[in-house]
């Protein structure tokens, strides 16, 4: 009796063994999503950082730690995976190769996914600032006010008052060119909920976000996208022409370039733009103008968590 159960579950296991040798690779494969598998397919070779915060704070491509933390700086569910949380807090890192020289970022995108609440009607923390790439520090020589970075991603979160449905969230964000004079030409672009009529209009405070910012040296076009639609109000930026940066500069979450995230010559940290408190996932900046398709590819897959 016992030889004959042997080998019954034998018979059991050779079936079992030949049905998992059947399927192939290729019948697992999830559809693609507006032609890419994942969200590291988009424009690859153009991509010059990366962070994915998947339980870990290093930039990915070049596995840069960051050198400080401040405040409470931690994990939740992401987008795509983990994504960073900040409450009070910020993170900054040492200067990376790929995005710290003067033209490395001539014409560029930045990519990244966002949950934050608008705060007004229960502090005067009215400016939030997300991820910006800042010069090392201000010296008595240096021309303009680079603690807002030579690039920033940004939220005003005091031009609405919370509510407990996502309400109008104002993104915004701006690049400064130093130029070869000295002098320096800084550009930004914001949606204009309150303008007649309204331009960007975005109700999504709160909420997983896909916040994008475009510069094209060429059109002088300064682009901003949320979840893949154009929100910007002031695209056209004149005769504006390729970012030339500050450097060496650093990359920095949750914060602009104050002392209080080491950088000792700039200004003191400011009661109205504190330490971020959002959440934070999937950053990319590419050293390209992102197309339209790429965009809307981007935003899809991080819906679908690729």
């Amino acid at each position: 009796m016992k030889k004959t159960i042997y080998y019954f579950l034998s018979s059991v296991a050779a079936v079992t063994l030949m049905t998992f040798a059947g399927c192939s690779s290729t019948d697992n494969e999830l559809p693609k999503i507006d032609g890419f598998n994942n969200s590291n397919e988009v424009a690859s070779t153009n991509l010059k950082a990366h962070w994915t915060f998947d339980d870990t704070n290093n930039e990915r491509l070049s596995s840069t730690a960051a050198s400080n933390t401040y405040g409470t700086v931690g994990f939740e569910t992401g987008r795509i995976g983990k994504a960073l949380k900040l409450t009070k807090g910020a993170l900054a890192y040492p200067n990376i190769a790929a995005i710290n020289t003067a033209d490395a970022l001539a014409n560029y995108t930045v990519s990244m996914w966002v949950k934050i609440n608008n705060k007004k009607g229960t502090t005067s923390e009215g400016y939030t600032m997300l991820f910006g790439l800042f010069p090392d520090g201000l010296t008595a020589n240096t021309t303009g006010d680079f603690m807002w970075g030579n690039l920033d991603m940004s939220v005003e979160t005091s031009w609405f008052a919370p509510k407990t449905t996502p309400d109008t969230l104002v993104l915004k964000s701006r690049f400064i060119i130093k130029n070869a004079d000295g002098s320096i030409n800084g550009q930004d672009n914001r949606p204009d909920p309150r303008g007649n009529p309204p331009i960007g209009v975005f109700k999504q405070s709160g909420t997983w976000v896909h916040f994008v910012a475009r510069w094209n040296a060429t059109t002088h076009q300064f682009d901003l996208f949320g979840n893949g639609v154009s929100i910007g109000a002031y695209n056209d930026r004149g005769t504006t022409g390729a970012l030339r940066m500050n450097v060496p500069c650093r990359a920095v979450f949750g914060n602009g370039a104050t002392k209080e995230v080491g950088f000792a010559n700039n200004p003191d940290q400011q009661t109205w733009s504190p330490m971020a408190t959002a959440s934070i996932d999937d950053v990319r900046v590419f050293n390209t103008v992102l197309t339209q398709a790429q965009i809307t590819a981007l935003y899809n897959l991080g819906v679908a968590g690729r």
